[in-house]
């Protein structure tokens, strides 16, 4: 289910917790069969998120760091990864781990149609 509450075909993917003695956060990967390229409806192949007050302590960069290997496993050439552009912590967390801003553009309707931009980390 899309956010406008439209649907579509749902990829293979996982989710893994972040964790030190509660919960930090989680991480996730998704991606097409035989292809590193996503279909249009989904904008990257990681999403990451940390509870506002385990912040600033590394987890996203780790989780990340951990999620390629993931990926590489699936035999993804590159991940690539979305963001807002003033989220400059998780930019960081992304150019950290490889990332390289390869555009910026307007999120599809049923994402609410606000800016972004995408990083590609090559595997």
């Amino acid at each position: 289910m899309l956010p406008d509450g439209s649907s579509a075909p749902r990829l293979p993917g996982f989710r893994l917790w972040l964790w030190d003695t509660e919960f930090c956060g989680s991480i996730g990967l998704r991606w097409q069969p035989d292809t590193s390229e996503l279909p249009p409806h989904v904008l990257g192949h990681i999403g990451y998120a940390v509870v506002p007050w385990k912040e600033g302590r590394g987890y996203a960069k780790l989780a990340l760091k951990l999620m390629l290997e993931h990926a590489r496993a699936q035999g993804l050439e590159y991940v690539e990864i979305t963001t807002d552009p003033n989220n400059v912590a998780s930019r960081r967390v992304i150019e950290a781990s490889g990332g390289v801003l390869i555009e910026r553009f307007q999120r599809p309707a049923q994402y609410g149609g606000t800016d972004a931009v995408r990083y590609r980390i090559t595997l």
